[in-house]
């Protein structure tokens, strides 16, 4: 024991000489990715701008730091946004080049490189390739993928089309291109590693779920780059996307508009919930005088309701206007400002990206406790500035109970607030939206068209519904259609 402690009295040692020496921070590396940065013993008062590509293990916070500390949850969230954009490593998934400069052209980012949804949730419930593989099938038919490429399909032919909800809430987004907004959900090993330990692509396991601290997943919002004026302005790469008219998947330059980080970390078991936009989604004072994606800038407002159903037409319709609703916090902004600074001096195209809202649970250390707005910040009586992303939840904006946390909070128990897991996992259940009301008592699934409503082209048997899980699903139903 003795010669333990001073071996890691020496490791110690030798830590505190390279930051001394370095300004680096010594850290373990975790086989799970990225290199983890643990909060210093004593964190500063003011936190520092990083740009790093190492993701943070939690919001830093002075210890008895007795106000509102927004300002640590939000340099948290901006490190572990430029962490999860950094260029990911040559035959890694989840780990950044940590020899790459942010910015580094023709080179995956970390965040694409996570196990996307459709790798996960197979036609039929099959078993998922493992985290360094490809396996199985892809919405695309195509051979060869690697975790290099990007697929904006889904097995289900408008699945990555429409936004979050139930039934006239889960209309699609269309951009001023005349395009539909495609969306992207991807997990990161650690969270993969979970559902693969206990299948949780299989819906009769999903009770009781907890993930690891450590357990990250995103979900992004693309947009086809087809007439835009100013695609340099963007994050672009190509991607195999869907084309809803042939059925078949093209290659497409698309470019990101909107990432949604949601991260278990040591304190905060009920994650921390950070959403960023594009600058040029919706007009603003930093948007001015560019083309904007979501807005054609003619004072036509917005309409209360998504005009357009689920499932959408082949081909997109004419967009409507989207706005921000509720502005962003006045020192979310300020940590924007340090940030877009810093990254502007580097001329790099994150730049045009900004911070909406971090979320996270006021109370640290208690799992136990819900997601329920009184619970988290921004909650009740807190829901004055943006809770939403005007590009995954576009009709979510007016009300703190449609906010991320609370949105999640059904399914806290059986799925440690992953969503994905209830809506995906076989037997599906993306059939009972717009079919057949949702009731208790034994549930029989029936698609009145299979390519728009299953995973797979067999009809579906009919199945009881595990009563925790239909009791979810009433509840969410409930919050998103309540007025």
């Amino acid at each position: 024991m003795l010669r333990v402690n001073n071996l890691n009295r020496s490791i110690k040692y030798f830590c505190q000489l390279l930051l001394i020496a370095t300004a680096l921070v010594c850290v373990p590396r975790t086989s799970f990715g990225q290199e983890i940065v643990s909060c210093p013993a004593s964190a500063p008062d003011v936190p520092a701008t990083t740009i790093s590509p190492q993701m943070p293990n939690d919001a830093c916070i002075p210890t008895g730091f007795p106000g509102n500390p927004i300002d640590y949850f939000d340099d948290y969230s901006w490190r572990a946004f430029l962490a999860l954009v950094w260029p990911a490593a040559e035959g890694a998934r989840g780990q950044p080049d940590t020899n790459a400069q942010l910015g580094k052209a023709d080179t995956p980012l970390v965040f694409e490189t996570f196990k996307s949804e459709w790798e996960i949730f197979q036609r039929d419930g099959a078993v998922p390739a493992d985290w360094g593989e490809m396996g199985g099938e892809n919405p695309c038919g195509a051979t060869g993928l690697t975790h290099k490429d990007l697929v904006l399909a889904a097995f289900s032919k408008f699945a990555n089309v429409g936004q979050a909800g139930f039934g006239e809430l889960v209309g699609p987004l269309v951009a001023q291109n005349q395009s539909y907004v495609r969306f992207q959900t991807a997990f990161n090993r650690t969270e993969f590693e979970g559902i693969q330990a206990r299948q949780l692509y299989l819906r009769s396991n999903l009770s009781n779920v907890v993930f690891d601290s450590g357990a990250i997943d995103i979900k992004a919002s693309w947009v086809l780059m087809d007439g835009v004026s100013d695609p340099q302005r963007f994050y672009t790469r190509h991607a195999l996307v869907m084309n809803l008219e042939t059925d078949s998947c093209e290659d497409k330059l698309v470019g990101l508009v909107g990432l949604h980080i949601v991260h278990k970390t040591p304190s905060r078991p009920q994650w921390i919930w950070s959403t960023f936009e594009h600058i040029d989604n919706v007009p603003s004072a930093d948007s001015m005088g560019h083309a904007l994606s979501f807005n054609a800038a003619n004072g036509v407002a917005m309409p209360d309701e998504n005009p357009f159903r689920f499932p959408p037409a082949p081909q997109a319709p004419a967009p409507f206007n989207v706005e921000r609703v509720k502005p962003a916090h006045a020192q979310t902004d300020a940590t924007n400002k340090r940030y877009r600074q810093a990254l502007s001096a580097m001329g790099s195209v994150w730049q045009n990206y900004q911070l909406v809202m971090t979320q996270w649970p006021l109370i640290p250390n208690r799992p136990d406790i819900n997601g329920k707005p009184q619970n988290t910040f921004p909650g009740q009586g807190t829901d004055g500035t943006s809770f939403a992303n005007t590009t995954l939840e576009t009709f979510e904006q007016g009300r703190i109970a449609t906010g991320c946390m609370n949105c999640h909070n059904p399914v806290q128990t059986s799925s440690d607030f992953v969503w994905t897991l209830t809506t995906r996992a076989w037997p599906p259940l993306i059939a009972i939206v717009n079919t057949q009301p949702i009731s208790p008592g034994t549930l029989a699934i029936q698609s009145v068209d299979p390519e728009v409503f299953t995973d797979s082209d067999a009809p579906l048997a009919p199945f009881e519904l595990p009563a925790a899980q239909l009791n979810e699903l009433l509840e969410l139903k409930q919050l998103l259609q309540a007025k």
